[in-house]
């Protein structure tokens, strides 16, 4: 901490305190978080300014998350009290996440999937994407595809198909699928 007494003529102006801290102990305990950040600005023994922050993450075999949060206050009134988290996952498919708070309230929240397979002659694959602001849903889609050119080789399949499929909200809104046969 850091103090400042400051007198004019006999009257007191300032009578300030500066004050902070910082805790890393978090990365040795799990229940705690990571980083711990906090500082606190007062004049003649009334708060002006204060303010903490978190940080915290996390990593496994082929997955990561973390979050940082934001606590603002101004006058002892709290300004800002905000969070965000995400993760991201690619042990199976490949999801990813983001939300963003403040005062305990979901204000966006954003995840992504996408996965595939391929095998000698065919592909297919999706990819979902979420998008929500204050707990409402605004885009719940899903595209998937399919490849396939094994009958090239095969006499009795067409030679090429395809396939495309564009979801939201469950809700199938386009379907298209394609056959290409020849000889030459």
């Amino acid at each position: 901490s850091l103090g400042l007494l400051v007198r004019l003529d006999d009257e007191e102006e300032i009578d300030g305190l500066v004050s902070g801290g910082l805790d890393w102990s978090g990365t040795t305990h799990p229940s705690r978080d990571d980083i711990r950040v906090r500082m606190a600005v007062s004049n003649k023994d009334r708060e002006r300014f204060r303010m903490a922050m978190t940080a915290d993450g996390d990593s496994q075999d082929e997955a990561v998350s973390g979050s940082l949060g934001l606590a603002l206050f101004a006058e002892a009134d709290e300004k800002f009290d905000g969070r965000v988290s995400g993760g991201l996952d690619w042990s199976d498919a490949l999801e990813a996440t983001m939300t963003v708070s403040n005062k305990q309230r979901e204000r966006l929240h954003m995840a992504m999937t996408a996965d595939g397979d391929s095998q000698d002659e065919a592909m297919a694959g999706s990819l979902g994407l979420l998008v929500r602001t204050d707990a409402d849903d605004k885009l719940d889609g899903h595209l998937s595809g399919a490849v396939d050119w094994s009958g090239m080789t095969d006499a009795n399949r067409d030679d090429l198909q395809a396939s495309m499929t564009v979801i939201n909200r469950n809700r199938e809104k386009l379907h298209m699928a394609m056959t290409a046969d020849g000889n030459s």
